[in-house]
């Protein structure tokens, strides 16, 4: 009978708990009145002699947000130390290589210039340097770079090529006649460039004469020929 009383109690308050909570506000706005409510559940049940524990709400998780993080930045790699990038050095133009022949013909203008000075004889041989006349001054300069010319000035005059006067160039041989031989070649030089002429003649020996400087030159040029290939 005892058993049946307390059992009848323990329903009574059960119903009395769920109309209670039917009416306990939820959410974070009515915590208030949902704390007075469980106030009130736990002083009957203390009556009773029953324990009730009030239930913990359960935390809101805050939702998620759908904003995208950016990227982070890309990290640049690390510079060794104490190393400078140094700017691009433009190129620099190369030099055109001087062509064979007009590097010959330097050599050849530098062996007559070794000879400057060295008196004139008439019927000179050119197996000596003593002194030259001008077609064995023209065999020895060209002989010291490798190429063998006949002894006199008409027979150098037949080798080669022939050059017209306008397309002269170092090395080329430039023929004339003389007071002495005015009807054929009498008279050979080395053309120097820009009109000059070296060659050996009269009392200054080895030397340079200008072609339109000198009278009898500029009137008793004949022709040219191209012994450098």
């Amino acid at each position: 009978m005892r058993f049946f009383k307390r059992f009848k109690k323990v329903l009574w308050m059960g119903a009395l708990t769920l109309a209670v909570s039917a009416f306990i506000p939820v959410g974070t706005s009515h915590a208030a009145a949902a704390d007075d409510a469980h106030s009130l559940i736990q002083s009957i049940f203390n009556r009773v002699g029953l324990k009730y524990e009030v239930p913990k709400a359960k935390a809101k998780t805050p939702p998620k947000s759908d904003e995208v993080k950016p990227a982070p930045a890309p990290t640049p790699p690390p510079q060794e130390e104490g190393r400078q990038e140094q700017p691009a050095q433009p190129e620099q133009p190369t030099k055109p290589e001087q062509p064979k022949s007009s590097a010959l013909a330097d050599r050849i203008i530098q062996t007559g210039e070794k000879y400057l000075g060295t008196p004139y004889k008439y019927g000179a041989s050119s197996n000596q340097t003593n002194y030259f006349d001008c077609s064995s001054f023209v065999q020895r300069v060209f002989k010291e770079n490798g190429i063998n010319l006949p002894r006199t000035s008409r027979q150098q005059a037949k080798v080669g090529t022939h050059v017209p006067k306008s397309q002269l160039q170092k090395g080329d041989l430039v023929f004339f006649t003389t007071s002495y031989s005015p009807n054929q070649i009498a008279h050979v030089g080395i053309y120097a460039g820009n009109n000059k002429i070296l060659h050996s003649w009269g009392p200054g020996g080895v030397r340079y004469d200008d072609m339109n400087g000198m009278k009898w030159l500029r009137e008793s040029y004949v022709t040219a020929r191209r012994v450098i290939q």
